[in-house]
């Protein structure tokens, strides 16, 4: 059985905006990225990015999915260096627009093979 951690926020944006930041896995938003490098396009199916974070940790995630229609993206992690506590998880990045006040929600799922503690699933 598999564990799941799910993170939400109201993000004061437009969707269509959010989604464009999200979609484009560069991660230019958030200071602890150093900076993010693709193996193909960003929005390649089976496609890689290397993310250099501003501690020196590098990882290579895979794209898994990617969908214009429901605003979504999974990817998986495939190699961290420092090696990190779970490779066996899916991570999922879902971008719904907010009608009573033009903005986004933004839910982020992360799903654990079952072999994972709660330590693991909580510091996702």
């Amino acid at each position: 059985m598999s564990t799941t951690n799910v993170e939400s926020r109201v993000i004061r944006a437009p969707v269509d905006r959010t989604w464009d930041a999200l979609r484009s896995q560069n991660f230019a938003f958030w200071s602890l990225v150093k900076s993010v490098e693709f193996s193909s396009s960003p929005s390649e199916v089976g496609g890689t990015r290397t993310t250099t974070f501003t501690d020196g940790t590098v990882q290579k995630h895979r794209l898994l999915a990617l969908s214009e229609t429901s605003r979504s993206l999974t990817y998986e992690l495939v190699e961290s260096e420092p090696a990190a506590p779970s490779l066996s998880a899916q991570h999922t990045l879902q971008v719904h627009h907010v009608s009573a006040d033009d903005t986004s929600f933004v839910i982020w799922s992360s799903d654990f093979s079952s072999d994972r503690s709660p330590e693991v699933v909580a510091d996702a």
